[in-house]
C-alpha cells in the first residue's frame, strides 16, 4: 500500500508540551522533585532511575499515592526550564555551568539531588546553567521525556 497524502482537515487540538499530566504509581511524590516513568507500565515515580525509565521532568505539586493504586492519582509535571536542585558537588563555581547532570542515585541522595558525574543510569536531566552557594540552577529543556539519556 502506497503512501497518500491527507485530504481532510484535522482540528485535534494543541498544547504548549511544557506542562504533562502523568498517571502516578501508588507512590508519594514532592513539589520540586525529578521524576520519571516506570519502565513497565508508564506510570510516574520519584524513585532513583533505572535503565529504560524516561526521565519525565520536574513535579509542580506534591501528590500521595502510597495508599491508592497505580494510576488511580496523576501529577503535573514541568518539561522545561530551569530548575534549581542540590548537587554532590562540594564546591560551586563557574566551572559547572554548561555541564550536564545526571539524577543522583547515590545512598545519600533523594530525587531532589543531581551530579555532575555521569552514574552509569543514562539519567541526565539537563545542563547546568547557573549556581548558588546552595543549588545549581538546571535547564531541563531538551531533556525530559528522554530514554536513556538521549537528549
Amino acid at each position: 500500500m502506497g503512501y497518500a497524502a491527507a485530504t481532510t482537515e484535522l482540528d485535534g487540538g494543541v498544547k504548549d508540551g511544557r506542562y504533562q499530566y502523568v498517571l502516578m504509581d501508588a507512590v508519594k511524590i514532592v513539589k520540586g522533585s525529578l521524576v520519571c516513568s516506570d519502565a513497565a507500565n508508564g506510570y510516574a515515580t520519584s524513585a532513583a532511575p533505572t535503565a529504560s525509565r524516561p526521565f519525565l521532568g520536574v513535579a509542580l505539586e506534591t501528590k500521595d499515592n502510597s495508599d491508592g493504586n497505580a494510576g488511580d492519582l496523576g501529577i503535573r509535571v514541568d518539561t522545561e526550564g530551569v530548575h534549581y536542585f542540590k548537587d554532590t558537588v562540594d564546591t560551586h563555581n563557574q566551572a559547572l555551568v554548561g555541564k550536564e547532570a545526571y539524577w543522583d542515585d547515590s545512598a545519600d541522595s533523594d530525587s531532589q539531588t543531581v551530579s555532575i558525574a555521569d552514574q552509569g543510569l543514562g539519567a541526565k536531566v539537563g545542563r547546568i546553567r547557573e549556581f548558588d552557594t546552595t543549588y545549581v540552577g538546571v535547564c531541563i529543556t531538551g531533556y525530559a521525556w528522554q530514554v536513556d539519556g538521549q537528549s
